[in-house]
């Protein structure tokens, strides 16, 4: 690709300080190199521990990296700012959505407030009249229309939730929105109409995603590209489908077999070193 990366990161290396005094420093994440292009989706996946949350956290600002750089559109992103208009600049570049939309929420404000709080924030110069009609356009746009802009987080299910969340996150018009574990808590039935959902509004907006998990059946349904991580560092990536059919790293075809599928029967780690690459995950 040719284009810019929306995102782009070099080198990301995070330590924290060791738990006993005197040890070495604990590395979560060392030299992660990735890009993320205008349009696309890519998913980073590996077990709890691997690092992939701290590479997201980084980026949105949550984490101050130990030493790499990342930029957004091609201008690197320094200490996370400390200023009201510098914040909102960050913010309206990168969004986090997280897997437990409730706890992100204030339960005491209606939704159409959450949202509203967003735009009055990423857009001023708008009127309150005007802004009450990008809520609602938001809401409709996340499928959340006739009534939901009224409703307190305890009134909506996890999958609406999640969709209010998703909603808030467009109202800054990001380049990026970065979606942590974000269908990780939901019905297998609902994380289908998620999934569907950011698919339609990648397709209809400028925006980009950077997908943490630990599925790889999500994986095949959203992502174009994967990087596959464990123990802080890369050890695969590529396209999605030539990942997930034709997996090079032991780690990944652990990952695979680990998918149910018809006949599947659990095996242990050990059971899997040099097994034959699992057929491909669930359509």
């Amino acid at each position: 690709m040719n284009a810019t990366p929306v995102l782009s990161v070099r080198q990301l290396r995070k330590e924290y300080p060791s738990p006993v005094r005197g040890g070495d420093p604990v590395v979560a994440v060392d030299g992660i190199d990735l890009d993320v292009h205008p349009g696309e989706c890519l998913a980073i996946v590996g077990e709890s521990g691997s690092g992939k949350t701290t590479v997201a956290k980084a980026v949105v600002g949550l984490e101050r990296p130990t030493s790499g750089t990342i930029a957004i559109d091609g201008v690197e992103r320094g200490r996370p700012p400390t200023r009201h208009r510098d914040r909102a600049r960050w913010a309206s570049e990168v969004q986090y959505v997280f897997q437990d939309p409730y706890s992100s929420l204030n339960p005491r404000q209606r939704v159409g407030a959450v949202v509203d709080t967003s735009v009055g924030i990423h857009r001023p110069e708008l009127s309150r009249a005007d802004r009450r009609l990008v809520v609602e356009a938001l809401l409709d746009d996340v499928g959340l229309g006739d009534g939901f802009a009224d409703r307190l987080p305890h009134e909506l299910s996890g999958g609406q939730r999640q969709r209010v969340a998703i909603a808030r996150a467009l109202a800054a018009n990001p380049r990026l929105v970065i979606l942590d574990e974000a269908v990780a808590a939901l019905d297998v039935s609902i994380q289908a109409q998620i999934l569907n959902l950011l698919a339609d509004l990648r397709a209809q907006r400028p925006v980009s995603y950077l997908f943490i998990t630990h599925d790889l059946a999500v994986v095949n349904q959203i992502a174009d590209r994967v990087i596959v991580m464990e123990q802080g560092v890369v050890v695969e990536e590529g396209d999605t489908r030539q990942v997930l059919d034709r997996p090079a790293h032991e780690y990944t075809r652990t990952l695979v077999a680990a998918v149910p599928r018809p006949g599947w029967t659990p095996r242990r780690r050990s059971q899997l070193a040099g097994a034959v690459p699992a057929p491909s995950v669930v359509e």
